[in-house]
């Protein structure tokens, strides 16, 4: 160890430039990756939490798909007893606005306390105040009151809130009143999303859910000596038709693989800021060997062996990674708040309510951060590292002249990348595994690895085709700038790998990006034809369970503005491993008013008008792709009264769900599901009629009675862009950090060419080269590599754009994009990274100029 110190630590004490911005490359490589894990766990924490919570002891639930279970058939599912204790609940979500305090959703829960007692526990507080859990009689009576509501001290405290307060919530367009009548400890179903919970009776959550009726779902909580599985088969067999049983942990599954594709493509794109930052460590360990070959050779004479070198290299590699590991471990903590902001519009928007914040760092998040730094530093640093222990004894009297000769690059070498490519657009052609695109990925890193392998021979390319005009064209060091790279190709091109990567990466997701914009921008400009659209004013999450009211619905159909009006109801059904979208809309006014992009079949519109009132729909694209169904296929659909088996008519394109959207006429869509409220409505106007006049008469006739949302068809279309910026807003964020640090690589590597060239820059300036002239060279030197590595990033990222558009996306979210090449963004961002490049080479080139000046003194 103290010769570990006085070689290794020592050095790196004396390189703080060198070493802070190193580990800094590490650091953000790891935090990158971390954060990502942090913003996926998010997305699932406070669902996933409050799954397990508030199912309590259940290990099954009895459920019916759409709008929850009948209850005049809970008193025929008495035989269930058999297997345990059973309890109705409902669910549902609630939204409080208080002045000086943000919109904030809670979950409602209401039980049937008298049989609830066997499922889960509460602990109350108030107004006995005995920390005990409440006597059923004593629960029952602080509910007695319709609008009695308990809610728990954790939520409460905070806001002022207390027993026999008064607060106003809203469900859907509605204000409900509710009176604070307990509150509960942090224990049990307390614990829900930071204390977010409202218990109630189960009557009085009807009346405030306006489900009556129904309820969610029957817990029941097995016996000690029942088997899970064979009490699931027991039950499913005996089951009325419409009725499902499963396990609470399913619907937790449903959930995880909905965010599956979304979590993969964040997942991929943190490893490219990683990976690109390991470059940083070889190109470190090669500078130190470098510029310390005299020393390892007098080492080499007084005894140490190869291995023993080897491992001072790989050591120091190894405190680079794991002081960039830990830097990066908090980093990443840091900037997950960030990237959840990021990313939980698109995820509230297409999938589940999000956690507000990151979870804890646990050991799994540093054991990660271990493992993806500590690994691939010490295999970035093998090749430097090998290269120091082969250093011989000799070198230490003939001094870092004694470079060996690298070797040169020979075309049979090229048939490496040629294979790598090959396979590459090979992979690009297979089909998704579990709707995941992971032979699209694949194709990716082939591309990649195959353009990497051929840096050397288009570096060669080049350089050569670039010697004869800049001899003519420009200053002799501008032309010793490009002999210099076609001389150093082998050591030039992993660094140039590294930087044309990250730039190929950038290149690809602008041009998907700035595609998928243009085909969304298109969608919904032909798709969003009404005038007007109408929706809860509760609605704060993706869902159908918000409705409007009959009056509101009433009062805006009567109105002499509106000429007509489209009223859609979704809900969503479990389908295969996943939860789709099933809707109900007035198919008439969408043919005669709306308009939808439809891809197959030709005459999709005459299918859609020979479907209404049967047992026919339309599909999205994205549910066709994804359970490979096309039209005249057969659909099975779960409802209240059993699977029913409809026909598909056509194949329309949409945007707004990934998961799969099947729409029926709002006819059939009763006749399976019932009459129930809408989710929203599309508002069409009378001729010269304003939008914006229109849509405030519409909001003062509705009054303070009701929360309703109406916006025009301009702010919805602004919107739809703005959640789309915001989707892929973090895109970019991981691009910029993967170049930064490949850019750091890029001047790297020139201090590595300036301590091999240390005996050639002497004889420059001996022969009459100013030192001027010598950092002009260095800057010419950045320059190409610059150059080269932008003009090789914009070739594979248009290859890579080509994977991401038509094998990831369509693979991943059903998407149809069409390809739309962003030039003047191309332009730019080219011109810009060579000059960043450039720049990089300042400290480089000044470190150049300090050498020759060592040897003038």
């Amino acid at each position: 160890m103290r010769f570990f110190s006085w070689f290794v630590l020592r050095r790196m004490a004396q390189e703080p430039l060198r070493t802070a911005s190193t580990a800094l490359g590490v650091a953000l490589g790891v935090a990158v990756v971390i954060a990502i894990q942090l913003t996926n766990a998010s997305s699932l924490a406070g669902f996933t939490t409050a799954l397990n919570v508030v199912s309590g002891r259940a290990g099954l639930e009895i459920a019916s798909p759409g709008t929850g279970v009948d209850e005049t058939l809970i008193p025929a599912l008495g035989w269930l007893r058999e297997f345990g204790d059973i309890s109705p609940v409902i669910e549902g979500q609630l939204v409080l606005r208080q002045p000086g305090h943000p919109a904030e959703r809670l979950r409602l829960l209401g039980v049937d306390v008298l049989r609830d007692r066997a499922i889960r526990d509460y602990v109350l507080l108030s107004p006995t105040a005995t920390g005990q859990t409440p006597a059923p009689r004593e629960f029952l009576s602080l509910l007695l009151d319709p609008s009695s509501a308990v809610l728990t001290a954790r939520f409460s405290a905070p806001r002022g809130l207390r027993v026999r307060s008064t607060l106003t919530v809203e469900v859907g367009d509605r204000r409900v009143p509710l009176t604070i009548t307990a509150l509960l400890a942090d224990e049990g179903p307390a614990r829900v999303l930071d204390g977010r919970l409202v218990l109630m009776d189960i009557a009085a959550a009807q009346q405030v859910l306006g489900t009556f009726g129904r309820v969610t779902r029957v817990d029941l909580r097995l016996a000690a000596d029942t088997s899970v599985d064979t009490a699931e088969r027991a039950i499913a067999s005996r089951l009325p038709a419409g009725l499902q049983v499963r396990r609470p942990a399913q619907r937790g599954q449903q959930v995880e693989n909905m965010l599956a594709a979304f979590h993969l493509n964040l997942t991929a794109l943190s490893y490219i800021a990683l990976i690109v930052g390991l470059f940083l460590v070889y190109n470190t360990i090669s500078v130190s060997v470098l510029s310390r070959r005299a020393e390892i050779g007098t080492l080499r004479g007084l005894g140490i062996t190869r291995a023993e070198v080897r491992a001072l290299f790989l050591g120091e590699a190894a405190i680079l990674a794991v002081v960039g590991g830990a830097v990066g471990l908090l980093l990443g903590r840091l900037l997950a708040i960030w990237t959840i902001a990021l990313t939980s519009t698109t995820v509230s928007t297409l999938y589940i309510a999000t956690a507000a914040a990151p979870p804890a760092l646990t050991w799994r998040y540093v054991l990660l951060a271990c493992v993806t730094s500590l690994p691939l530093s010490l295999l970035a640093a093998l090749v430097p590292a090998q290269e120091a222990s082969g250093v011989s004894p000799t070198a230490a009297t003939r001094g870092i002249d004694d470079v060996e000769p690298r070797p040169r690059f020979r075309l049979r070498g090229l048939w490496l990348p040629a294979m790598l490519l090959g396979a590459g657009a090979w992979l690009a052609t297979l089909g998704p595994v579990g709707n995941l695109p992971l032979f699209g990925y694949a194709a990716a890193v082939a591309i990649v690895l195959g353009a990497s392998f051929l840096v050397p021979a288009i570096l060669v390319l080049v350089t050569r085709l670039l010697l004869a005009p800049v001899r003519r064209l420009m200053r002799v060091e501008d032309w010793l700038a490009v002999n210099n790279v076609s001389a150093s190709v082998p050591r030039l091109s992993i660094s140039i790998a590294a930087l044309a990567v990250s730039l190929s990466m950038m290149v690809a997701i602008a041009v998907m990006i700035g595609s998928f914009r243009d085909t969304v921008s298109y969608w919904v400009a032909q798709t969003l034809q009404a005038d007007l659209f109408v929706s809860p004013g509760a609605r704060q999450q993706p869902g159908p369970d918000e409705t409007l009211s009959p009056d509101v619905v009433d009062l805006i159909t009567s109105s002499p503005d509106v000429a007509a009006v489209d009223r859609f109801r979704s809900i969503d059904v479990p389908y295969a491993d996943t939860r789709v979208r099933v809707g109900g809309s007035d198919f008439d006014v969408l043919l005669t008013r709306g308009t939808l992009l439809f891809k197959a079949p030709a005459d999709a519109r005459a299918e859609m008008r020979a479907a209404i009132g049967q047992d026919a729909v339309v599909v999205s694209e994205s549910f066709s792709l994804k359970q490979r169904v096309s039209v005249g296929s057969i659909v099975s659909l779960p409802t209240p009264h059993g699977s029913v088996e409809v026909r598909v008519a056509a194949v329309y394109f949409d945007y707004s769900n990934d998961r799969g959207v099947v729409m029926m006429d709002r006819s059939t869509f009763e006749r399976h599901y019932g009459e129930i409220g809408a989710s929203g409505m599309t508002v069409y106007l009378a001729p010269n009629v304003d939008p914006d006049a229109a849509r405030e008469r519409l909001l003062a006739s509705i009054g303070d009675a009701h929360n309703v949302v109406i916006n025009t068809q301009a702010w919805l279309r602004a919107e739809v862009l703005r959640i789309f910026d915001s989707t892929f807003a973090i895109t970019y964020a991981l691009e910029l950090v993967a170049i930064v640090v490949a850019i750091l690589g890029v001047a790297g590597t020139l201090l590595t060419l300036i301590l091999e060239r240390e005996a050639e820059l002497t004889v420059l300036r001996l022969i009459g080269t100013t030192r001027a002239q010598i950092r002009r060279m260095v800057m010419g030197e950045a320059a190409v590599i610059g150059a080269a590595s932008q003009a090789i990033g914009l070739c594979v990222g248009l290859a890579l754009s080509l994977v991401l558009i038509y094998v990831v996306n369509v693979q991943s979210f059903g998407w149809t994009i069409q390809f739309h090449l962003p030039g003047m963004f191309l332009v730019q961002s080219s011109a810009l990274m060579v000059l960043a490049t450039t720049m990089a080479g300042l400290y480089p080139a000044r470190r150049a100029a300090r050498l020759t000046l060592k040897q003038d003194q």
